[in-house]
Parts: C-alpha cells; structure tokens; sequence
C-alpha cells in the first residue's frame, strides 16, 4: 500500500518537499496506477479532463456530497477497487508514530465530523495536549442532512462543536470565542475554546477562504488559519489529523504543501477513520469520488514542482 510520509531526518523545507516529490513520482509510475489508468483506457494526462466532476464551468467547486456516481465506472467497480486499495485510498487508519502532541479532526458533513472525532478519541494520550477541530461555515446540505444520525445543525462548524461536546464530554455553554464576520458565508471565521478537560485543552477552528467568491475554505486553507493563530508549536510537535480514508493521502498533501510553504514547525501524519473492519467494501465504494482525489493528487504533484522550481 502508498502512503505519503513526512521525512523525520530534516527540518530543510525544501528537502522535504523533494523526498515528497520523489514519493509522487514513485506514485506515478507504480504498477497500481498504470493499471488503474488501462482499465480506464486513458493516459494520466486525460483523467481530469475525464473525470473531474468538482469544477464547474465558472470554476466554483461542487461538493463532494453533490457528486453522483458516473454509470459508466458501475462495471469497473470490482477491477478498481484492489488498485485503489493499493494507492492508499482504502486502508490507511493507523498512525506511524504512537505519540501525539495534537490530535487533529478535519471537517467534513455531519456524519463526518461525528465519526472522525469519535476515531480521534481512540489516539489521544498522556502526551497530547491539544485536541482541535478545523471547519468552515459551510452550510449543511439537504443531502447530508438527510443522513445525519446525531443532530441537525446549520454548518460544518456547528457539527464540529457539537460532535466535540458531545464526544468529550464537553460543557455545552462554557466556552469562549474569537468571531469574524461576513456577508459572505466562505469569508467568516472563529475561534472557539471549548475548555480544558483531562489536562488538555480543546477548540474548533472555522477558517475563511483564500477564495471566497470561488468555494468555501480547503483543507490548506485551514491548516494555515491554524498556524497563524496558534503561536506555541515547535519542531518536536507531532500533529496527528483524522480524515476518512479515501482522502488520506491528498490530504497529507495539501497540509504537507502548507506546512512547507509557510515554514511552519512540526511533523504531521493523516488516518483514516474507519478501522479494518469497517473499511468501505468493493459493495460500497463509488470510484467517481475516489477518482476526485486522485485528481487532487496529481493537482499536488503539479505544485510541489512548481514550488522547487521557484527555488
């Protein structure tokens, strides 16, 4: 299985976007993905043009849960599902390192945020003295509203909170907050510091876009909102964040990308919230969503070059 690695050996920002690059590359060329690429009879050049189904023609995102699956892919499923499996999209939900000074849940619907801090809980320890959230003021959507199975609220920061409180044991009223508002939903940002409890300290952060006008704030643009905000990190912080599976390694991307740009101190690992035996099966899968991120793969790849190019 692929897995993309923060290098531990040094703190040069470039050098760890080199040993990055020379992961990608490997990524590229690796027999999983030149299979993957003839079932779905295209070079690597022509999958987004293919399968990108997140930009729309005014270059706005579309959210992954307004995605549907493509037909055409129903009768690859069974073929892809092993190639998948082995460029990391399906298993990876385990951390390399056994101690954590952060433990880090990104946003994601209402069921999301529910089960990745539910899987947070699992790795903290004596060690960690931050558990964070990092959200958005994305509106809930119908769709995932309708699936939801442990509140209604209004936002992705709302279901963070709420999955915090509820998870941690959290007070509900006792905490404070850092608000900026915004006529425009994706421009907003906050704060909150839900207490401390066990020793440790716990917050959600609602980052705003770097683009409002085009789509809500990604996952670089809240790793960065963090990081401007949170002034104790050194080099020996090891931050552990939880995602779904399929989206591990493009997230370990887009914080690794962030992380080396903004010169930011730390290493970083990304897991997988469901366990081995709650891994999404061949039955369930939709390989027009696991296609989104390995589009968001390549796009990555495209940057880190850039960024050692302008060196």
């Amino acid at each position: 299985m692929i897995r993309f690695i923060m290098p531990e050996n040094t703190h040069d920002a470039f050098q760890k976007a080199e040993v990055i690059l020379s992961q990608l590359e490997d990524f590229i060329h690796s027999k999983a993905l030149q299979d993957l690429l003839k079932i779905l009879d295209i070079d690597i050049d022509a999958i987004e043009r293919t399968y990108n189904g997140r930009t729309r023609s005014d270059k706005s995102i579309v959210e992954l849960q307004e995605l549907r699956p493509s037909a055409s892919l129903n009768e690859k499923r069974e073929a892809l599902y092993p190639l998948f499996r082995e460029l990391g999209f399906i298993d990876i939900n385990k951390p390399l390192n056994n101690r954590h000074s952060r433990v880090i849940v990104l946003g994601g619907s209402l069921n999301a945020c529910n089960e990745r801090t539910e899987y947070a809980k699992i790795w903290i320890d004596e060690t960690t003295g931050y558990v964070d959230g990092l959200a958005c003021y994305r509106p809930i959507g119908t769709a995932e509203r309708a699936k939801a199975s442990f509140c209604l609220c209004d936002t992705e920061f709302g279901a963070m909170s709420e999955s915090f409180v509820r998870v941690f044991d959290l007070d509900r009223q006792g905490f404070t907050e850092e608000f900026k508002s915004d006529r425009n939903l994706n421009a907003i940002s906050c704060i909150r510091d839900l207490g401390r409890s066990d020793n440790r300290k716990y917050r959600i952060f609602a980052a705003p876009s770097s683009d409002p006008h085009q789509r809500r704030a990604d996952t670089a643009d809240t790793l960065s909102f963090y990081y401007e905000h949170e002034k104790q990190m050194d080099a020996d912080d090891c931050l552990l964040f939880i995602t779904n599976n399929r989206h591990c390694n493009r997230q370990f991307l887009q914080l690794a990308y962030s992380m080396i740009k903004g010169d930011y101190p730390g290493t970083i690992d990304v897991i997988g919230c469901y366990p081995d035996d709650r891994v999404t099966s061949v039955d369930e899968y939709d390989p027009f969503q696991y296609l989104q991120d390995l589009i968001g793969i390549m796009d990555w790849m495209n940057r880190f070059k850039k960024l050692l190019s302008e060196r």
